[in-house]
């Protein structure tokens, strides 16, 4: 697993990490589609382009599995 917190990207392979999640959360993230692999929270004022941005990476999908 990894997390990206502001433009770091943290990998439990190399430290531990946790995520705290709440209900709103866990439901989102199981309606996610099979192939999905990230899932952004955000504070409902930020700016939509600047989440799309936040969200991409260089991280290849087969990172994620």
């Amino acid at each position: 697993m990894k997390v990206k917190v502001g433009n770091k990207i943290y990998d439990a392979e190399n430290e531990p990490i946790m995520v705290i999640l709440n209900d709103n959360d866990k439901e989102n993230i199981a309606r996610m589609l099979p192939d999905a692999t990230k899932y952004c929270g955000y504070p409902d004022d930020y700016d939509i382009e600047e989440v799309k941005k936040f969200i991409k990476t260089n991280v290849k999908k087969k990172n994620f599995q």
